[in-house]
């Protein structure tokens, strides 16, 4: 771009103020310049893809545009099969192992353990950036996604029984947190303190009844969660270790039969008293290492073991950065040597994901983590898991948590961009297009733990995990911003478009629970697919000025 060019030294002079929605509006010749200067074009994530986008060789047309768009859309396939591979291999399993240490319920589990761990990236992601009126729109359009699809795919694929009152609990003060946030906005389009405060106190206390009542229930003891046998999965001495048992649904006559894991047969199925301390030390290593089941590849077809063969680099990165808890396998994941190793390395890239790599904190902590796995290598054995394995599940849930939070910020910036290129408003993909990025992670680990027969805490997570996030973002975020003074106000023109649709949803969730004597039928999958179609059309036709959206008219007086 020549020096003296006036649209140059303007750019210059205001690229503190410029959009980078902008980007469409500048030449070809021009946009890579335009991209370099703007400050707000260089907040896309780990990786600029803006930068991708219109940076690269042969960026010159509209076509070779849209061609690197279609890069987006392989990138963005492949963190999908990060999500997928972690939350499969990893999450699902840790989660499991955490709830029965602490003898949770399926729905105390969902509401606590699994909704914590999806709305930790919605929450981070957007504590910094974000103005308020997107903010807002953002968490509402992705409650309206998890409660509609991530819920409705649970009951249309697996049909299952929920507790009554907890249900009908969790839905009302989900109302009462949207409908008072949604309240104090509108008033005042301001969050004060008192009022953000207030929009806390509601979370906080239904946090206190879920589990006030999960603990001193008397009946407890028999609603504990068990460990499913998972179907994809081959589990070790089946003879031994696996028990027919027969579940009662609450509420319904149905009867369904589970094959349920000895937790106890897998953690000793290689112990012998007489056993060297180190026994098979590199070997298990080795065996642990393999990104490949041997048994499932004998037994795969030629397009699955090329599928295998092409994701084993994903899957060795991962079993050497987060320790494998699994209570279905032997020694329950159990390895000597790489989870020694792990306790140095785990949280040396969690570190990394979430702290400045030139900051001297990461370095510290190897001052701690180092004499700890000598210590945990020095008292431990091969054959059997040491007591202290649970300490191994926290390592592995915070690991599998900073994953998933890159993947889903990674994914949600693609879409962000890819949104932006076609030349939707940032409203618009705040409703729609951005939520699906943020959401996608949530969607996978619920359906990945109804396929491994723990429908309930899906469904209870798909509920409680919106409704965290959303009374986080919108009471704690602002607080966070008035005591860092960076509080400032926006306006959206979708926020009340999602408001009136995410008290649809949780409306009618309460009448089909109430018709349906709590049972989620494949019936209700579909009606919740429906409206969540019917939502995305109304958006798309308010984006294309068809129809008016729900947004305020504001009349300016000419003086």
């Amino acid at each position: 771009m020549p020096e003296d060019n006036e649209l140059e030294r303007s750019f210059k002079d205001h690229s503190d103020k410029l959009s980078c929605s902008n980007t469409l509006k500048v030449p070809f010749d021009m946009r890579c310049d335009f991209v370099k200067s703007t400050e707000a074009c260089q907040k896309f994530g780990h990786i600029n893809y803006i930068m991708f986008l219109e940076c690269g060789p042969m960026r010159d047309t509209r076509f070779e545009e849209v061609m690197a768009c279609v890069g987006l859309a392989v990138i963005f396939i492949y963190y999908l099969l990060c999500v997928a591979i972690v939350a499969d291999q990893f999450y699902s399993p840790a989660l499991k192992a955490m709830a029965k240490k602490m003898h949770m319920s399926e729905h105390l589990a969902g509401v606590t353990l699994l909704a914590f761990g999806n709305s930790t990236s919605d929450i981070l992601g957007h504590i910094q950036n974000s103005p308020l009126g997107i903010l807002f729109t953002f968490m509402m359009a992705n409650a309206i996604l998890i409660t509609l699809i991530s819920g409705g795919l649970v009951c249309l694929l697996w049909p299952t029984q929920l507790p009554k009152y907890e249900t009908v609990r969790t839905l009302l003060f989900f109302l009462l947190g949207v409908m008072t946030a949604e309240y104090f906005f509108l008033t005042g389009n301001y969050f004060s303190r008192g009022e953000c405060a207030g929009i806390l106190s509601i979370y906080i206390v239904y946090l206190s009844i879920e589990i006030i009542e999960g603990y001193l229930e008397k009946s407890a003891a028999n609603k504990a969660l068990i460990i499913v046998e998972t179907r994809s999965r081959a589990t070790v001495t089946r003879d031994t270790m696996l028990r027919r048992v027969t579940i009662t649904s609450i509420g319904s006559k149905e009867r369904a039969e589970r094959n349920t894991v000895n937790t106890n047969a897998t953690r000793l199925v290689d112990y012998r008293a007489a056993n060297p301390k180190n026994e098979f030390l590199f070997a298990d290593f080795v065996e642990t290492m393999q990104p490949i089941d041997p048994d499932f590849w004998r037994n795969s077809g030629y397009a699955v073991r090329i599928a295998l063969i092409m994701l084993s680099p994903l899957m060795l990165m991962f079993l050497l950065l987060i320790p494998m808890v699994n209570l279905e396998r032997r020694r329950h994941g159990w390895s000597k040597l790489l989870n020694s190793v792990q306790i140095v390395i785990t949280p040396f890239y969690v570190s990394c994901i979430f702290l400045d790599i030139r900051g001297l904190i990461i370095y510290y902590q190897l001052c701690v983590t180092v004499p700890l796995a000598v210590l945990v290598f020095q008292n431990s054995r091969t054959d059997i898991p040491p007591p202290f394995h649970f300490g191994f599940v926290i390592l592995s849930t915070v690991g599998c948590i900073a994953m998933l939070y890159v993947c889903t910020t990674e994914m949600e910036e693609i879409l962000q961009v890819v949104g932006m290129i076609i030349g939707l408003s940032s409203d618009f993909i705040a409703a729609t297009i951005s939520c699906w990025g943020a959401s996608i992670c949530t969607i996978i680990i619920n359906v990945i733990l109804a396929q491994h027969g723990y429908a309930a805490m899906a469904i209870a997570a798909s509920y409680a995990g919106p409704f965290f996030s959303f009374i986080m973002s919108i009471g704690g975020l602002p607080l966070y911003r008035h005591i860092t003074e960076t509080y400032a106000t926006s306006h959206s023109s979708y926020y009340l478009t999602a408001y009136i649709f995410l008290v649809i949803s949780l409306s009618s969730s309460l009448i089909w629970s109430l018709l349906f004597n709590f049972y989620g039928r494949r019936s209700v999958g579909i009606y919740n697919i429906m409206i969540y179609i019917l939502y995305i059309i109304y958006c798309v036709l308010c984006e294309r000025e068809i129809i008016h959206s729900y947004a305020i008219e504001r009349v300016i007086e000419v003086v």
